[in-house]
């Protein structure tokens, strides 16, 4: 269920135009295959035995399990009217835009962030060393950091790669 890429309406109520007139942010629903929680990282669950399912079904994206590294966003919010998160629910993802995410505490604003170790968690991209002294994990660049962190929380601008 996509949602437009329309520009919108950029006057706000004073006259004139801020950052909440028109923030750009794309959301998809999916659906969760495991528990989740608000500004997790997460990720196809391409382990799903039916192509449909692969591209529906969302789990944590982590490293450590091969078919959980496929971000497409992180979680905004359950769709559910309860509000639940669990397996089989409904989850609101932004795909691309500003959103609260679930990141290491080395983020800092500019920070490149791609999916970390710790499952639902994006990390700190490390710079490539030219020298070849250090094997650097390649993986996506998931978003931007507009902040540092807080307590493991930050703004982060979602890239599209969805």
């Amino acid at each position: 269920m996509a949602t437009n890429t329309i520009l919108q309406y950029l006057d706000n109520a004073a006259g004139g135009s801020d950052s909440s007139s028109s923030n750009r942010r794309t959301t998809e629903v999916f659906i969760a295959g495991e528990t989740l929680a608000v500004g997790d990282c997460v990720a196809l669950d391409l382990a799903q035995s039916a192509d449909a399912d692969k591209g529906l079904i969302i789990v944590k994206g982590d490293p450590g399990t091969a078919t959980d590294t496929c971000v497409v966003g992180v979680v905004l919010r359950s769709a559910e009217p309860t509000g639940t998160l669990t397996a089989g629910s409904r989850v609101e993802v932004v795909t691309r835009g500003l959103v609260s995410a679930n990141v290491d505490g080395a983020t800092v604003a500019g920070s490149r962030l791609i999916v970390g170790a710790t499952a639902g968690r994006l990390a700190v991209a490390a710079d490539i060393n030219e020298g070849g002294a250090a094997t650097v994990p390649q993986r996506p660049i998931v978003a931007i950091a507009a902040e540092a962190d807080t307590a493991n929380f930050a703004r982060v601008y979602v890239l599209a790669n969805f």
